[in-house]
């Protein structure tokens, strides 16, 4: 069977403030989320400090591994230590300037605020000579969309709000109208004694090498409590051509799942 293309993405977090511990990036593992259910393949996520040859860097090594789209978050407002807009264009060679539209957009979000859209506020509007502005609805920094070649860039703020806002606005678009496949993800739970569970774990991944199956058990330290019945999560995914595809093949594979289990005295409860 031909391999089935997929739809490659690569995300940067950038900020030192996430190097030096003093916030959690939770950032890139809602985008890994929300990427997959639209059918996309998050393959890598690096984080890296505000330095405009490190951001640079990074972006040139997504480009070089063949990603569709690379998402940065971070480094879009206004201070001088916002860097990714200057990293981008350092890595692609392109000229980074005042966008008429994004300038429009951070009016129209001053005028509504009661602002003066000051220099330093029109920083924000600073992107590559060739880019499209990406429309922020909850924040002031406009979001960036870039092409080379057969790649995307997308530039999102930080604040996780203001990027899951422009990522559903705009980038989920992007994903479901590139991306060949489709994902469908869920996680069950499966109530059997413990020594009972991985032997119908281990032969459903036998029988459905197609499909990704990765439970969440945590080892039980005394060996008499292998003899309990424990509460065991898993998480499936399965990937096909079409959403319907997706369906069919989770309800064949749930039902024999729990076929299994009942085998054993075990049950399944769906939870998402």
């Amino acid at each position: 069977m031909k391999p089935r293309k997929r739809y490659i993405i690569e995300v940067i977090v950038t900020g030192n403030e996430i190097l030096f511990g003093r916030i959690i990036d939770t950032n890139s593992s809602w985008i890994a989320k929300k990427a997959t259910e639209k059918g996309a393949v998050l393959r890598r996520i690096v984080c890296v400090g505000d330095d405009i040859d490190e951001i640079a860097n990074a972006v040139k090594e997504s480009l070089s591994r063949g990603a569709d789209l690379i998402v940065t978050t971070g480094g879009l407002g206004p201070s001088t230590d916002d860097l990714t807009i200057d990293s981008i264009g350092k890595a692609l060679g392109r000229r980074v300037e005042i966008n008429p539209t994004a300038k429009a957009m951070l009016e129209k979000k001053c005028s509504e605020l009661g602002i003066e859209l000051t220099p330093r506020r029109e920083r924000m509007a600073r992107l590559l000579e060739d880019a499209i502005p990406l429309h922020n609805p909850v924040g002031m920094a406009p979001g960036m969309l870039v092409k080379v070649g057969s790649s995307k860039i997308v530039a999102m703020p930080g604040i996780p709000d203001e990027m899951k806002a422009i990522f559903e606005e705009h980038i989920e678009k992007i994903i479901e109208e590139e991306a060949p496949s489709k994902i469908l993800a869920k996680t069950v739970m499966a109530r059997i004694v413990w020594k009972e569970f991985f032997p119908i774990y281990e032969s459903l991944i036998r029988d459905f090498p197609h499909i990704y199956i990765k439970n969440k058990a945590v080892p039980p330290i005394r060996s008499e409590e292998r003899e309990l019945v424990h509460e065991i999560y898993v998480d499936i995914l399965v990937e096909t051509s079409s959403i319907l595809e997706c369906e069919s093949e989770m309800r064949v594979f749930l039902d024999e799942f729990e076929k299994r289990l009942k085998i054993k005295s075990g049950e399944l409860i769906l939870k998402s």
